[in-house]
């Protein structure tokens, strides 16, 4: 995975943690979205496309996708310390608040104002999540096998899981099979095209 911006990353550990803390503590209703912007906008660490693929691959891992890609991204920068670093980043800070919130999360009354803005909150995560997706299409245009069956197979995951109610796991393990090889065959032609052209 070569980087569009290769002389754009975090200088220490240090840094690595601040970004990461910075992002958690800004991620009402998810991260990921703010991850994105910070990551490939403001700091040009990834271009779209690199971000889009190890988010892809931080998806299908077991565990929370977030923690996933954080451990992806400090390892690259810095191997396994930075894997922990940004790890900690993503963890510690919000931890605090977290516990913190809940200990005073039991005196809110049902019925109360406070409440209702947190259930009100939940639009705002679905809308954060659909920006997200829609940002992330633009790294589609570099994809190997062409936009067509990428923006197929995305109609085809939100069908079956929005409508059908499929288990994640068929999802993943048809649709993103299929992906892989469909990808793996587009690269091999891309191959045989390039060496006949050599």
């Amino acid at each position: 995975m070569s980087s569009k911006y290769p002389n754009n990353e975090p200088r220490s550990l240090l840094e690595l943690f601040y970004v990461f803390s910075l992002i958690t503590l800004q991620g009402f209703g998810g991260v990921i979205s703010i991850m994105q912007r910070h990551l490939v906008e403001k700091r040009k660490w990834f271009s779209q496309a690199d971000f889009l693929e190890m988010f892809s691959l931080s998806q299908v891992l077991p565990g929370p996708n977030v923690c996933n890609l954080a451990l992806m991204i400090g390892d690259r920068f810095f191997g396994r310390k930075g894997a922990l670093v940004a790890l900690s980043g993503m963890i510690t800070l919000p931890m605090f608040v977290i516990l913190t919130l809940a200990g005073g999360y039991d005196q809110i009354e049902t019925g109360s104002h406070v409440a209702g803005a947190i259930k009100g909150m939940s639009v705002v995560a679905i809308g954060m999540t659909l920006g997200t997706a829609l940002r992330m299409l633009s790294g589609m245009q570099t994809n190997v096998v062409g936009r067509l069956i990428p923006t197929l197979v995305v109609l085809i995951v939100f069908y079956a899981v929005g409508y059908l109610r499929m288990p994640i796991f068929w999802v993943i393990l048809l649709c993103g099979g299929g992906s892989f090889f469909w990808a793996h065959r587009a690269l091999k032609r891309r191959r045989s095209a390039e060496e006949i052209g050599l």
